[in-house]
């Protein structure tokens, strides 16, 4: 951050000491530098944060990358005693104070490429095992009915229940 914003920044705190109020574009433009100031000073502190996260985050990832392998290599180790004490006992499980080491059957079931599933119902004509998301028109639904009172009223004279009018709003925003 260059000298010049680093002064606006000190400023800043003195004003707000002495209760200053804007009533001419000049002050408004001064507070806008000011704004800018604040805004340049919250950039330069993520930047700095955003370096040392990185760090961190390039450490920890080695450090798993580390574990990973170790815990591969020793669960590797305990499958081949397993199996091969199987080969004995077919109910043979490792179990310690330290932990336990099981199989589980896992059923035969079916593998699914969903994009080449799905291509080939659509192209068969069997879009009833497809499923879709069901969501409001809300485009449609707006030029179909209006407002009367607090419900909503299609053409037809239906109401629909859970549409209520939104009060327009207006929001201050800043650019600096």
């Amino acid at each position: 951050m260059d000298a010049m914003l680093k002064e606006e920044l000190r400023t800043v705190t003195e004003r707000e000491n002495e209760g200053f109020k804007i009533d001419s574009l000049e002050k408004a433009d001064w507070a806008l530098k000011k704004l800018k100031a604040i805004q340049a000073h919250d950039d330069e502190i993520g930047q700095v944060a955003k370096n040392n996260i990185d760090q961190a985050i390039a450490w920890r990832d080695r450090e798993l990358d580390k574990n990973q392998a170790n815990r591969e290599y020793f669960e590797g180790l305990l499958t081949d005693y397993l199996r091969d004490q199987r080969l004995v006992d077919k109910k043979f499980k490792i179990d310690t104070p330290n932990g336990r080491v099981s199989t589980r059957k896992n059923p035969a079931g079916l593998a699914y490429d969903e994009k080449m599933v799905l291509n080939s119902l659509r192209n068969q004509g069997m879009s009833q095992y497809i499923k879709v998301k069901e969501s409001i028109d809300k485009v449609d639904l707006k030029k179909a009915g209006r407002m009367v009172g607090d419900k909503f009223v299609m053409e037809d004279g239906e109401i629909i229940a859970g549409i209520t009018e939104k009060p327009e709003t207006e929001k201050v925003t800043f650019k600096y």
